[in-house]
């Protein structure tokens, strides 16, 4: 039933103090495929995407090097799958497919994400179900054609679910037709409230309309909703920096990166406000971290070489400048846009 492993994977979610007891409990069938779809579903959940695509990888290809030896989302998996999972045995599973899109999603690896919801299309043309994740992918690589196609297909199919609506609403968006993109998010809101995903891009469209009052109450909506949305909480903090109230701002940015404390926005956008607010030593830590963690749009190498100029270490400014460099020459190569990328939900 997986309804009731669903309920359990929530629970987990909810709670992490209960994980290692559910573990031990699930101890005798640790090398089911039942509890190896259980660990990716909770593992994604908890933002621990690395150990989901190492299951995936491993239930769905059978690749005996890609298994979860990290633990850091509580679970432990099996050392040993059972013999119908070591061939991959599931290696025609539409769902493991659309998990692992999502998962390549979520890290903002857009390519390889980009890769997978392809492949999910053209194996059921008619699916919609994670189709609006895929038009998130569409439009941060800028791909506007596609985008309209899958566009045109999702209403089609069905155009009364809210898929399709995100779908429209994101198509509208990249062509800065921001508030035909508003009547479609709130098209799907009124077909599902509790849509996450719709009250942040709502936010994110009130956000380019300069409509500040109406962003924090959708973004305020969709923490409401779930609190581990970090991309809510990234939003409010945007917003809230748009308005110049930056302890608001570093308070809400602090939140989105306690839940998602890989993303290098997160603590780009918390070395920013900690800028604005004199606090230069703590901001550079901040730009650091950022720079660790990969820094997609050069955003914190540059401000880092721009400190590091001030302070006199040239050096450390031509170094950090020459990675900037790179960085913008590899997001051209790779067809990301940077606004686009850096407030993608």
């Amino acid at each position: 039933n997986w309804s009731a492993w669903l309920d359990l994977a929530e629970l987990c979610s909810d709670d992490p103090s209960i994980d290692r007891e559910v573990e031990q409990s699930l101890s005798s069938i640790s090398g089911h495929w039942m509890y190896h779809f259980f660990c990716v579903h909770v593992y994604i959940e908890n933002r621990a995407n690395e150990n989901a695509i190492a299951i995936i990888e491993k239930l769905a290809n059978g690749n005996i090097n890609a298994t979860a030896e990290a633990a850091s989302g509580g679970f432990e998996v099996a050392e040993h799958f059972d013999d119908a999972n070591a061939d991959g045995f599931f290696v025609q599973s539409s769902y493991l497919q659309s998990q692992l899109a999502m998962a390549y999603y979520d890290v903002r690896d857009y390519d390889s994400a980009h890769e997978h919801f392809l492949a999910l299309a053209e194996r059921e043309p008619y699916r919609l179900d994670h189709m609006d994740a895929f038009s998130n992918v569409l439009y941060v690589k800028d791909q506007k054609v596609a985008l309209s196609h899958l566009a045109h297909r999702s209403i089609a199919i069905d155009k009364y679910r809210p898929e399709t609506c995100i779908i429209v609403g994101n198509y509208y968006s990249s062509k800065a037709r921001h508030e035909k993109a508003v009547q479609y998010f709130q098209r799907a809101l009124k077909l599902d409230r509790t849509y996450l995903s719709a009250w942040t891009l709502l936010g994110h469209e009130y956000i380019e309309m300069k409509n500040t009052a109406a962003a924090i109450e959708a973004y305020r909506r969709a923490v409401d909703i779930s609190e581990r949305e970090y991309r809510a909480w990234y939003g409010l903090g945007q917003t809230y920096e748009i308005l110049n109230m930056l302890l608001h701002a570093l308070f809400y940015f602090r939140k989105a990166a306690a839940l998602h404390p890989h993303d290098s926005r997160m603590w780009c956008a918390i070395g920013g406000c900690l800028l604005g607010l004199d606090r230069r030593n703590d901001a550079e830590k901040s730009y650091e971290r950022a720079v660790s963690l990969g820094d997609g749009e050069g955003i914190a190498t540059r401000k880092l070489a721009e400190l590091y100029r001030e302070d006199g270490e040239e050096e450390k400014a031509a170094k950090c400048f020459l990675r900037h460099l790179e960085l913008r020459y590899q997001a051209q190569e790779t067809g990301v846009v940077g606004s686009k990328a850096s407030s993608s939900p």
